[in-house]
């Protein structure tokens, strides 16, 4: 078995290697298609503990590999040595490698126990396992499986039913069916039933597809909406220095008067554009003068160009009597009044709070400038603006499908998702942030206006297709109309994941029933228990008497 281990753990890393190249920025996404091949081949007839840790190890190289830009985050702009900023990322990768482990080890046991085919029980133990990522250890859902086809628009339009959930199983399934097949595991009737239901499945979801996207691009929008996306490209390393205050904001008012010039309904800032506390009211604690100032320059704005305004700024809050700070979103009228705000339910764990303070808290710092904690909001806000119900995603809340759904159940027919990705550089996090976006529009079908300060901004329509995207460190204002339905949203809308909680069910059902089932024997081990049952072999009473015994001679033996 050692001989195997060195090419087995190749195969486990090239595996998670190809995965990580489907997701963006290199967007090959094709791969995703055939990655597991290599790790099914690697985990075949190995123990439970062998397939959980080849599972581990592929799901480590792709969340490497995928998940780099962590590393340019704290050693770029959060100043950390190189030594120091690796580590989050390998203990991040390492963390989320175990739902991978979790998920192959589940549909191989089950598939071995209960003798299912493999490409039955891995695609409900993947999306089962999966959907536990939104919530536990912290909630980190980024990169879900399904992520990867978001340029398949096509094929993922049945995530309105399962949510990306779906698509991630789908392309698990794919993966087995072709390892299967390849390899003849199974018997010629099993790979030939796998390989017709993958091709109905796959033509079943690009011929709904094509309707749908077809429908949706044809229908008439209740309403429109014409918005001004402002990319105000402040550099992170300079953003949050007093100094630099004036002239920042100084960017966004001039971009935004020069919107309002061009008809914009509304204009949109980024999240934190506005580096002061804007508070709900003028009740400024005492130090804070500058800050009310720049708060009544953002209204005046707003009241001399009759434009609502819907931008990014920390506030002043308390906690269980403990000063903090919320990371909001408000709507301000054209008439220069406050409307509404939302606060951030979904922080960035290390970044805008510490997870179990109590414990960590000794040995950690927070890696985001900033003063205190932040403080979760815990109600979600819909805004009214010129007609349009908005629905608010701060930052990375975009990758929470479940969260975002909710926001399309309470009368959302219009997603705005603000954001900072200035952190992240040149690196893929941009490109993998706007595509899990889009795939938030693909499973509640309702366009979304997305807005960073050093971009990608851009409008996804309801199919998901990425539009008018603008470039990477450029200021620019992008001014487009977004056409809305009264009646969005989706039977994920309304049932949420059902799908994911369905097969996790089933994976925890046919894991249950798998351990209570006794231990069958293969089939040569079975045979050398029927000989020695035949022959007495067991009994002491019928054993034969043991050759060159006292008495006995080789001879006497034949």
């Amino acid at each position: 078995m050692k001989s195997h281990l060195g090419p087995k753990v190749s195969l486990a890393i090239l595996s998670g290697l190809a995965l990580a190249l489907a997701f963006p920025k290199f967007d090959l996404n094709l791969l995703a298609w055939v990655a597991f091949v290599p790790l099914f081949y690697a985990v075949e007839d190995e123990s439970p503990a062998r397939i959980f840790g080849y599972a581990w190890l592929q799901g480590l190289a792709c969340y490497c590999g995928s998940l780099y830009w962590i590393e340019i985050t704290l050693h770029d702009f959060a100043g950390q040595p190189f030594a120091i900023a690796v580590l989050p990322l390998i203990l991040l990768a390492a963390v989320i490698a175990v739902f991978t482990g979790a998920a192959i080890w589940a549909g191989e046991y089950a598939a071995r126990r209960l003798s299912i085919p493999l490409f039955v029980t891995a695609p409900i133990a993947w999306a089962a396992i999966e959907w536990t990522r939104s919530f536990f250890p912290i909630g980190f859902p980024w990169n879900l499986l399904g992520d990867s086809a978001y340029r398949n628009l096509q094929l993922i339009q049945f995530a309105e039913f399962t949510g990306t959930y779906g698509v991630s199983a789908l392309i698990v399934f794919f993966n087995a069916v072709v390892y299967c097949v390849l390899f003849s595991r199974y018997s010629i009737r099993a790979r030939v039933w796998s390989l017709s239901v993958l091709t109905a499945s796959m033509l079943a979801a690009l011929i709904f597809g094509t309707l749908r996207i077809a429908q949706i691009e044809h229908a008439a929008p209740d309403g429109t909406l014409k918005v001004a996306m402002v990319q105000g490209n402040i550099p992170q390393t300079v953003k949050w220095k007093p100094e630099n205050l004036a002239n920042s904001f100084g960017v966004y008012i001039d971009q935004s008067e020069l919107a309002a010039k061009q008809g914009a309904d509304l204009i949109v800032w980024p999240e934190a554009a506005a580096e002061f506390f804007f508070q709900p009211d003028d009740n400024y604690p005492a130090g804070f003068a500058d800050d009310a100032e720049y708060r009544n320059r953002l209204l005046d704005t707003a009241r001399s160009t009759g434009t609502e305004f819907l931008f990014g700024a920390p506030a002043i809050g308390n906690q269980d009597g403990r000063l903090g700070t919320y990371n909001r979103a408000y709507l301000v009228s054209g008439r220069g009044q406050v409307e509404a705000h939302y606060d951030k339910i979904q922080l960035v764990p290390f970044g805008e709070y510490v997870p179990v303070r109590s414990i960590l808290g000794f040995v950690v710092n927070r890696i985001v400038e900033g003063m205190g904690d932040m403080i979760p909001g815990t109600e979600q806000t819909i805004f009214d603006a010129k007609g349009a119900r908005l629905g608010v995603l701060i930052c990375y809340e975009s990758v929470f499908p479940d969260l975002t759904r909710r926001e399309v159940k309470r009368g959302a027919d219009v997603l705005v998702n603000i954001s900072n990705d200035a952190w992240y550089g040149r690196s893929s996090a941009p490109y993998q942030l706007l595509a899990m976006a889009a795939m938030r529009s693909v499973e509640n079908k309702v366009p979304m206006i997305r807005d960073a300060n050093t971009g990608i901004s851009a409008i996804i329509s309801p199919t998901g297709a990425i539009l008018a995207p603008t470039p990477l460190f450029v200021r620019d204002t992008e001014i487009e109309t977004v056409g809305w339905r009264d009646r969005g949203g989706t039977v994920y809308s309304a049932v949420g994941d059902l799908f994911s909680e369905i097969c996790f069910v089933l994976t925890a059902g046919a894991l249950l029933a798998g351990w209570l089932r006794p231990r069958r024997m293969k089939p040569l081990e079975k045979f050398a228990a029927d000989l020695a049952a035949r022959n007495g072999i067991g009994s002491r009473a019928k054993r034969p008497p043991r050759p060159n015994g006292p008495g006995d001679s080789p001879k006497q033996m034949l």
